[in-house]
C-alpha cells in the first residue's frame, strides 16, 4: 500500500515551467557539450552561465528521449515511491513497527508532494534521504561506517554536487552531525575522533569540487538565494505563510511538521543534539521559503524514526495485533485521497502537461507558422519557448534569473506589464513577436498591442495570444494570419468596435479552423452565428466551448438563450436549469427562466422565477414583466406572454 500510494502520489501531470528549459539543456549538452554562456535568449546571449545542474539535466532528456511526457511522469512516481521505501526501511531496521515507519514516510511523500517535479531538485530529495539514511543511524558497526564515509558519502556528493545545488544543503547536514559526533562519543581520543569522522567530511567536501564549474559551485546558488528581487519573483522561495486558502493542505502538513519537529528536536538533545539542530535548522528554512518544505519533511521523517522512543510504540497499540495496521491504514488513506483531491483541485491530477501551463498552441501555431526571430513572454512561458523553439526562436527571458541580473529582471518587469515607453523598449530590444497570458495573468503590455496596427494579432486560445511586430521578416506571417476585427480582449471579442459582422464571421471561422479545440475560438464563433441569427448554430457553439472547459459556467445560459431564440424550448430549459445550479441567484438567468415559461404558457413557473428575479434585482427587467405577468393571469384570457 505505502509504494502503491506513494508511486501514486508523485504520478502527475508535468506541472512545473523550468521542466521544459532544463530538457533543451538536456538536449543541448549531449549535442554540444556543457555550455558556460546562454545560448537560449537574445538578451543574455553571451553571458556567463552557471550550469549546475548539467548532469540532471542530461538525465532527465535521456527519460524524456526513450519515454516522452510518460516517462518524466513515471520518473516522478518511482522517485516518490523510492523515497519512502527508503524511509521505511530505515525505521524498520531500526525496530520500529512496520505501521509506523508507513504511516511516516507517507507523511514526508504527501510533504513533498507539492514540488515533485521532473527537475533536478527532485534528486536532492532522494540524496537527502540516502544521506539522512546514514547520518542519523547509530546502530551500524565501525567497519560499515568506514565504508560510508570514505566511499558511499563521498560518491552521493559527487554525483550530488554535478545534479543540484542542494548538496549544499547536504553538506551542511554533514558537518553539523559530525561536528555533534565529536563531542558526543567520549570513549575515543580525540584526535582519533577527528582522523575517522573529520577527515572523511573534508575529503566528501572536496569531492563537490569535481564539476565543471568548479569552486564556483558553491557560492553561487548563494548568491540566487539571496538576491531580494530573484526571492521575490520565483515564486517557490516565498515564504508558505503568504500562501493563500486554497493552499490549506500544505499550510497544514507544514504546520503538523513543524509540532512533530518540535518533539523529535527535544527528545534527541541528550543522544543526539545533532540531529536537534539539523531538525530545527531545516524546519525553520521551510517557514522561509516554500521550496524548503520538502526538504524538512525528508529530515523530519528520518529524524522521527531514530528517536530512540520510536520503537516503543503506545501501549493501547501494542495490546492489539490488528490496531497498529488498522490506524495507520486508516491514516495513509485518508492522506492520500487528501493530495489527489488538491491535484485534482488544482489540474494536476492525469497525464500530460497541466492544461494552460505553458504555451503549447502558441509554440504550435509558431512552429507551423515558420516563425523565426525574438519572442518576449512573462517569464515562466520562455522555458517552453525555449523547449520547442530554440535555436529557430530566441527568448527575452526565462527561469534562469542568474543569467538576467536583477537589473535586468527590473526592466522586463517594467515591459510586461506595458509601462510608460514599454513600446519603444520592445523595439529597441529587437522583439519580433510578444507571446502573452490572457487576463488576468502577468503580461499588462498585452492592452498596449490589443488593437495597435503596428502589432497585429495572429493567434488566440483559452490561454495565450500572440502578436506581431509589422516588419519585413512577419509580413507574410501577419498577411496569412492577423485578425483584424477579432479581439478577445474586448467587448464583444471586437465586434462591437469594428462592425462588421461578414469580416468577424470570417475571422471566427479561420480562428476555429486552426484551433477547434480551443473555448474561445468556439465562443468567438458562437457570437458571429447569433449576430447572423443562427441561433441553433451560435447554441452549438456555445455547447462546445462549455464541453471544452466546463469551468465556463457564464456561458450555460448564452447556451440557454440561444435555444430559446432558435424556439427549441425543452433544450433551453435544460440549459437555463444547468445555468442555475451553477448560480442559483443569477437574476439575468432567472428572468430568461421565467421569460421562457411565459412564452410557453406556463404561467405558475414564470411568476415564480420572475419574482426571484426581481427581488434579486428590483430594478432589472424582471420587476416590469412580473408587472405585465400580474396583469395578463388577472384578466379572463391568461393569454402567453410575448417578448
Amino acid at each position: 500500500m505505502l509504494l502503491a500510494f506513494s508511486f501514486a502520489i508523485g504520478f502527475f501531470k508535468l506541472s512545473s515551467h523550468d521542466t521544459f528549459w532544463h530538457l533543451k539543456t538536456g538536449e543541448y549538452i549531449l549535442s554540444n557539450g556543457i555550455p558556460s554562456e546562454d545560448p537560449f535568449s537574445f538578451t543574455a546571449a553571451g553571458k556567463h552561465w552557471v550550469t549546475h545542474e548539467w548532469l540532471a539535466e542530461m538525465l532527465l532528456y535521456l527519460i524524456y528521449f526513450l519515454g516522452g511526457v510518460a516517462g518524466l511522469i513515471v520518473l516522478k512516481g518511482s522517485m516518490s515511491a523510492l523515497i519512502a521505501f527508503l524511509i521505511f526501511r530505515f525505521g524498520t531496521r531500526r525496530g520500529v513497527s512496520s505501521p509506523l515507519s508507513a504511516a511516516v514516510a507517507i507523511f514526508a511523500i504527501g510533504a513533498m508532494s507539492y514540488m515533485m517535479y521532473a527537475r533536478p531538485h527532485a534528486f536532492t530529495f532522494l540524496f537527502l534521504a540516502l544521506l539522512c539514511m546514514i547520518l542519523f543511524d547509530s546502530d551500524s558497526g565501525e567497519k560499515p561506517r568506514s565504508i560510508y564515509r570514505w566511499i558511499i558519502i563521498p560518491g552521493i556528493f559527487l554525483l550530488w554536487a554535478n545534479i543540484h545545488a542542494g548538496f549544499l544543503l547536504g553538506l551542511a547536514i554533514y558537518w553539523v552531525v559530525v561536528i555533534g559526533d565529536i563531542f558526543m562519543i567520549r570513549d575515543i581520543p580525540f584526535t582519533e575522533r577527528a582522523k575517522t569522522i573529520v577527515v572523511p567530511a573534508v575529503f566528501a567536501t572536496l569531492v563537490c569540487l569535481i564539476n565543471p564549474s568548479g569552486i564556483e559551485i558553491f557560492y553561487y546558488p548563494i548568491m540566487i538565494s539571496t538576491t531580494p528581487i530573484f526571492k521575490s519573483t520565483i515564486a517557490e522561495w516565498v515564504s508558505p505563510i503568504y500562501l493563500g486558502k486554497e493552499e490549506w493542505l500544505a499550510k497544514g502538513i507544514l504546520i503538523a511538521a513543524s509540532a512533530f519537529g518540535l518533539l523529535a528536536a527535544v527528545f534527541h538533545l541528550r543522544h543526539r543534539p545533532a540531529i536537534s539542530a539539523v531538525v530545527i535548522a531545516v524546519g525553520l528554512s521551510a517557514w522561509t521559503a516554500m521550496r524548503n518544505i520538502q526538504n524538512y519533511a525528508v529530515v523530519l521523517a528520518y529524524g522521527l524514526l531514530a528517536l530512540p522512543q520510536a520503537n516503543s510504540e503506545f501501549r493501547l497499540l501494542r495490546r492489539s495485533r490488528w490496531l497498529p495496521a488498522t490506524v495507520a491504514a486508516v491514516w495513509m488513506i485518508l492522506l492520500f485521497g487528501l493530495i489527489r483531491d488538491y491535484q485534482a483541485h488544482n489540474g494536476r491530477a492525469g497525464f500530460g502537461i497541466k492544461a494552460g501551463l505553458v504555451a503549447e498552441g502558441p509554440a504550435e501555431f509558431l512552429r507551423k507558422a515558420n516563425f523565426k526571430g525574438n519572442i518576449i513572454s512573462a517569464l515562466h512561458d520562455g522555458a517552453y519557448l525555449i523547449w520547442k523553439g530554440y535555436p529557430d526562436w530566441k527568448v527575452f527571458i526565462d527561469g534562469r534569473l542568474d543569467v538576467y541580473g536583477p537589473e535586468f529582471l527590473e526592466k522586463y518587469r517594467h515591459i510586461i506589464e506595458g509601462g510608460p515607453g514599454a513600446l519603444a523598449a520592445m523595439e529597441s530590444y529587437g522583439v519580433d513577436a510578444a507571446v502573452l497570458a490572457m487576463p488576468p495573468y502577468i503580461g499588462a503590455i498585452r492592452s498596449r498591442l490589443s488593437g495597435n496596427s503596428s502589432w497585429p494579432l495572429v493567434y488566440y486560445d483559452d490561454y495565450y495570444l500572440v502578436y506581431l511586430r509589422r516588419g519585413d521578416r512577419n509580413l507574410p506571417l501577419i498577411d496569412k494570419y492577423r485578425f483584424d476585427v477579432v479581439n478577445p480582449l474586448t467587448s464583444g471579442f471586437g465586434l462591437s468596435q469594428q462592425g462588421d459582422l461578414e469580416r468577424f464571421y470570417e475571422e471566427s471561422i479561420r480562428g476555429l479552423d486552426s484551433n477547434p479545440n480551443s473555448s474561445l475560438a468556439n465562443a468567438v464563433n458562437a457570437y458571429a452565428l447569433q449576430n447572423r441569427g443562427d441561433f441553433t448554430g451560435a447554441a452549438h457553439s456555445y455547447k462546445r466551448a462549455v464541453q471544452i472547459l466546463p469551468n465556463k459556467k457564464d456561458m450555460y445560459r448564452s447556451v440557454a438563450n440561444m435555444y430559446m431564440q432558435a424556439g427549441q424550448n425543452d433544450s433551453a430549459k435544460s440549459w437555463y436549469e444547468l445555468a442555475l445550479k451553477a448560480r442559483p441567484n443569477d437574476p439575468q438567468t432567472l428572468y430568461e427562466l421565467g421569460f421562457l415559461y411565459a412564452r410557453i404558457n406556463d404561467l405558475d413557473n414564470a411568476e415564480r422565477y420572475l419574482e426571484q428575479s426581481a427581488t434579486l434585482y428590483p430594478s432589472g427587467p424582471a420587476t416590469a414583466m412580473l408587472e405585465r405577468l400580474r396583469a395578463v393571469r388577472s384578466s379572463r384570457g391568461k393569454s402567453p406572454v410575448t417578448k
